[in-house]
């Protein structure tokens, strides 16, 4: 049996509402074997328990873990070559990202996300190239066997998509407009798909099986969006998460063309259109959700289906910006996620949550906008519920699994701060990754003085480094023109749709 105390000059249990957090001054916990057994006084922890090692200091602040709800990759687009642009032609830049060896760059993502007090991860993968379910089977293994060895808790699944592959519209119609020869150059980069709807399940059961005595993964099924899937494929999703009692993560309304395809295509939102499909509830998690209407955020409302609100993405992609605060008002669970590219491509969730409280400060002396204590509670109880690991973390209390991350105070709070000033708001307004000094999972310490203890940071940079330092490819090559070719037309597409808003939720300029 492996036990610890982990103290802080300050220990933040949960969130209790907008304006407050449990927080213990001189605070510690007690755990065993990664279960929290004690949450007290130092003084008082200390005297009841005698533990193997005792971790953190009177300079700490101690927070639950940060869970990170909506992810994908390591190495960002941008670090492979696909500047930022609108989403839909950056979807078709990416044809010409290289390939990356999925399992370091899996751990090259994990470090920096440990590093930033991130100990769980909504993955969500794309089918990366694989044309059968025993390469995605295979995939799925590399990709945790990084976050195993990192020691994170991951949240995975396979994004899955059987239409409109190459813009909002039937795969043939648009290769039908291309020149020839770049119809059929198109052709094949479509042809070629991941599996079947039928083998993907069989990858999820395959995945779900192998991984089910592992209390650090959780298995999802992944529908990529709802203009990507067929009706049938939602419904077959929604029935396999009842029967393995497990969650579905979709993106969903992330751009004003996605919103459009659903009105042009059932004369109602993508997110109405689901519902009516059945598929909507708490073990559903969307990400993005920036062009929800009232009556769409009143469907989240009622059902309990989650939101992951990704600010960075959204604004690198030139997506706009969710309406936050009315999710907020209308009680919609809403977690925080970094989507493989925060805004400076270092996975700095602390610096996420910052840009998300300052994104969302209207206009006005009495206008609304998220609190440091909501901010929190979005980026740890909210991010455990969508990853469903909420029975287990995102609070630290009794009967929880000690999944911690230790902030070092100096950065936060020196050369002075006024000692008036709410640490939670202290933390949000002013923490970054570089101030993340410890992160423990399970009991595990992962980071100690901010030194990996499982993995070798220097051994996977180099290693990624040497893999990524290779020529191109000649698929990589064919891959990377076609996305220069097809660019052009894809943006006439979209140049021909009617993006004209209704009124927005957020006035930043109203001038006439």
């Amino acid at each position: 049996m492996s036990s610890s105390i982990v103290r802080g000059k300050y220990l933040v249990t949960k969130v209790i509402d907008s304006e407050k957090s449990q927080i213990i001054p001189d605070g510690a916990l007690y755990q065993e074997d990664g279960e929290i057994i004690a949450v007290g006084s130092y003084s008082n922890i200390k005297a009841a328990h005698n533990p193997d090692q005792e971790i953190g200091s009177d300079s700490h602040l101690i927070i639950p873990g940060l869970v990170n709800a909506h992810h994908h990759i390591g190495l960002t687009p941008f670090q492979l070559g696909i500047p930022d642009m609108a989403l839909e032609p950056w979807i078709t830049a990416r044809y010409g990202m290289r390939n990356v060896d999925p399992y370091l760059d899996t751990l090259y993502c994990a470090i920096q996300m440990i590093e930033s007090g991130i100990t769980t991860v909504m993955h969500n993968h794309g089918a990366g190239g694989t044309t059968n379910a025993a390469d995605q089977v295979e995939l799925g293994k590399q990709v945790l066997k990084g976050y195993e060895e990192s020691g994170m808790r991951t949240a995975f699944s396979f994004m899955f998509r059987d239409q409109n592959n190459l813009v909002y519209q039937e795969d043939s119609d648009f290769i039908t407009s291309l020149p020839s020869e770049l119809g059929a150059r198109a052709k094949k980069q479509v042809t070629p798909r991941p599996p079947s709807s039928a083998e993907y399940f069989d990858v999820f059961t395959e995945l779900h099986q192998s991984f089910s005595n592992n209390n650090r993964i959780n298995i999802f099924l992944a529908p990529g969006n709802v203009q990507w899937c067929s009706d049938e494929f939602f419904q077959a999703a929604k029935e396999y998460a009842t029967r393995y009692k497990t969650g579905m993560h979709i993106h969903l309304q992330e751009s004003v063309y996605q919103k459009i395809y659903g009105l042009r295509t059932w004369n109602k939102t993508p997110l109405a259109h689901l519902e009516d499909l059945g598929v909507l509830g708490p073990e559903l998690s969307c990400a993005h959700g920036v062009w929800l209407n009232d009556s769409d955020i009143e469907i989240l409302s009622r059902t309990g289906t989650i939101i992951c609100h990704n600010a960075s993405s959204n604004l690198r992609l030139k997506s706009g910006v969710a309406p936050l605060n009315r999710l907020v008002e209308m009680g919609v669970t809403v977690g925080i996620g970094i989507d493989e590219a925060g805004i400076n491509d270092d996975n700095d969730m602390l610096q996420e949550m910052r840009l998300v409280q300052k994104i969302h400060r209207l206009p006005g002396v009495m206008a609304p906008s998220p609190t440091s204590h909501q901010i929190l509670q979005m980026s740890t109880v909210n991010g455990a519920k969508a990853t469903l690991f909420n029975s287990q973390v995102g609070t630290l209390e009794p009967g929880k699994r000690a999944d911690i991350a230790l902030i070092n105070l100096r950065g936060i709070t020196e050369p002075y701060l006024h000692p008036a000033n709410n640490i939670i708001d202290s933390l949000v307004y002013r923490g970054r990754a570089s101030d993340v000094d410890t992160v423990i999972v399970d009991g595990e310490v992962l980071m100690e003085n901010k030194a990996m203890t499982k993995v070798n940071k220097n051994d996977v940079w180099t290693a990624l480094k040497e893999h990524m330092n290779t020529p191109l490819t000649e698929r990589e090559r064919a891959r990377a023109q076609l996305g220069r070719d097809l660019l052009p037309y894809v943006n006439n597409f979209y140049a021909q749709w009617n993006i004209q808003a209704d009124r927005p939720f957020y006035s930043y300029n109203d001038m006439k």
